[in-house]
């Protein structure tokens, strides 16, 4: 009898990655682009700058009290330790 569901001809050799945990950026993220005032943007991080250095305002450097570094992507999961919610 066959499968409704076939498992796929190639395999990869282990599961698919998880998708990563992402909430609010955490409260003590900051970076330049948040004090630039302009019309069209609003506060916060939707901006998508790739020059853009972040720094924690717990450590006020590049790395956050985690001894991790301070990037968008990383300070928005929930699963870092040293991680806030706005």
């Amino acid at each position: 009898m066959s499968d409704a569901n076939p498992e796929p001809a190639e395999s990869t050799g282990g599961e698919a990655p998880a998708e990563p945990l992402t909430g609010p950026a955490c409260r003590h993220l900051r970076s330049k682009g948040m004090y630039v005032y302009t019309d069209d943007m609003e506060y916060g991080f939707d901006h998508n700058y790739d020059s853009s250095l972040f720094w924690c305002l717990k450590t006020m450097k590049a790395f956050g009290p985690d001894d991790d570094m301070v990037e968008k992507e990383s300070c928005c999961r929930p699963d870092r330790a040293c991680y806030q919610p706005l």
